[in-house]
């Protein structure tokens, strides 16, 4: 069995601090765990899988568990599934201060500099977007009042939340831990906040990326 899906949120923690420290017993305090449980969370995950790791016994610092070949490619794997930036078209505006006009309504302020009015596509990264549930004194300059659609959990311990900003979804990346703590679900009202330096200009049609 091959489908990394499988993979649980403890997992992908319990191998990124294998990689991290080579020492069960300093991984699974790092975790928050009993060492037996990491042992067996090693155990499936090598019955699922294959050997994710291998040991050696004694010396100074008591031995150390490093993760084989495909220990390191299945928590690549995990942590390199990352979600695709939001992406949007839509009319530069000067300002003061400058913005960007949205297609789909609602607008952006940005740090770039453009004509006014020229056509513009802009972005912005999931995990750029910080996710408040009430109002928040910060330095962006952006603040979309949304409504979540969708959380969707993944393997090493983040979630994608999907909300309705207007007639726009944008998609923000979070801590499973930050989903409890701020009970997003679908239909919870929260303020998602980008900086201007966050919201980036992407190349025109015809143009080449530097």
């Amino acid at each position: 069995m091959t489908d990394e899906g499988s993979l649980t949120p403890l997992d992908v923690r319990l191998l990124g601090e294998l990689e991290r420290t080579r020492n069960v017993v300093r991984a699974s305090q790092a975790l928050g765990i009993g060492r037996d449980r990491a042992v067996y969370r090693l155990d499936r995950l090598g019955r699922l899988f294959g050997p994710v790791t291998t040991s050696t016994r004694g010396g100074v610092g008591g031995g150390t568990t490093e993760l084989t070949p495909l220990g390191r490619r299945l928590l690549a794997r995990a942590l390199g599934a990352r979600p695709g930036a939001n992406d949007w078209t839509g009319s530069y505006r000067r300002g003061p201060p400058p913005y960007v006009e949205l297609d789909e309504g609602g607008r952006l302020e940005v740090a770039f500099r453009a004509a006014e009015g020229a056509p513009v596509t802009v972005e912005v990264d999931p995990d750029a977007l910080i996710v408040a549930v009430r109002p928040a004194e910060l330095s962006a300059r952006n603040a979309l009042v949304a409504i979540v659609e969708t959380v969707h959990p993944r393997p090493d311990g983040t979630a994608i939340v999907a909300a309705r900003w207007g007639r726009t979804l944008v998609r923000a990346e979070v801590t499973v831990g930050s989903v409890r703590r701020l009970g997003l679900a679908p239909g919870r009202p929260v303020i998602l906040y980008a900086k201007a330096v966050s919201v980036r200009r992407l190349p025109s049609p015809g143009r080449l990326r530097s």
